[in-house]
């Protein structure tokens, strides 16, 4: 079974730390400030938050679960299996008070797509419709 979870405002989650903030300043009509948090386009953002679940999830990663970025997906062969492992990641996710985006979990399923791939409990393969998609474009007629 596979559970898909999808992070909320990833990268906002993560806390700049109190010495660094005034390396974020900016200044508006109303006065200066500082990011407490990440802000969108940041160069490393992405990154950052990446590095932060790994770290999160080190000792689970491959085993129970894995995690690209903001999307998590829990594994297990058995129902009564999967909901401890649920527990286990949910757990985790509360104890460095991580969100999850509410409207993208799915829960208990067998098949489905993923970063345009299709995952199941034999794997991970590519979505043969987006390999027909890529083939069937059409060659450009003009040239610039």
């Amino acid at each position: 079974m596979l559970s898909l979870m999808d992070g909320f405002s990833s990268y906002n989650q993560i806390k700049i730390v109190e010495e660094d903030q005034h390396k974020m300043k900016f200044t508006t009509p109303w006065g200066t400030f500082c990011y407490q948090v990440m802000p969108f386009g940041l160069k490393n953002a992405d990154a950052t938050y990446q590095h932060a679940m790994t770290t999160i999830f080190c000792d689970l990663l491959h085993i129970i679960m894995k995690d690209y970025v903001d999307e998590i997906l829990g594994k297990s062969k058995t129902h009564d299996s999967h909901i401890d492992v649920l527990t286990i990641i949910f757990e985790r996710l509360e104890k460095y008070k991580v969100c999850l985006n509410r409207k993208k979990y799915i829960f208990g399923v067998k098949l489905d797509k993923l970063l345009g791939y299709i995952v199941s409990r034999r794997g991970i393969a590519v979505d043969l419709a987006k390999v027909k998609a890529i083939m069937e474009i059409s060659l450009p007629t003009t040239l610039k």
